[in-house]
């Protein structure tokens, strides 16, 4: 655990896990719903619409597969513009 001794590893490592945790549910949920949907259309199709394109469902799982890496990345980024505009201020200290 020689890696982790430092605050931003540390940072890094709980924001990584929590945007991993936070798409799967979003993709467990959206899957599960949607499944749901289809069954409840193949059940009773006239009275129940199928999901389409243009579903909510589709949406969440769209955004746990491109959204959530996107901030996961882009948060990435200010760690590391952060460390080294951090890094370079306590090195125009000394």
């Amino acid at each position: 655990m020689a890696l982790l001794r430092s605050r931003w590893a540390r940072g890094v490592t709980v924001w990584t896990l929590a945007l991993l945790a936070l798409a799967i549910v979003f993709a467990v949920v959206a899957m599960a719903s949607l499944v749901q949907a289809e069954q409840e259309c193949f059940v009773s199709y006239p009275s129940v619409p199928c999901p389409d394109g243009q579903d909510w469902r589709l949406g969440l799982l769209t955004f746990a597969f491109l959204g959530v890496p996107f901030i996961w990345l882009a948060g990435l980024v200010v760690a590391i513009a952060g460390r080294a505009v951090a890094r370079g201020q306590r090195e125009r200290r000394l």
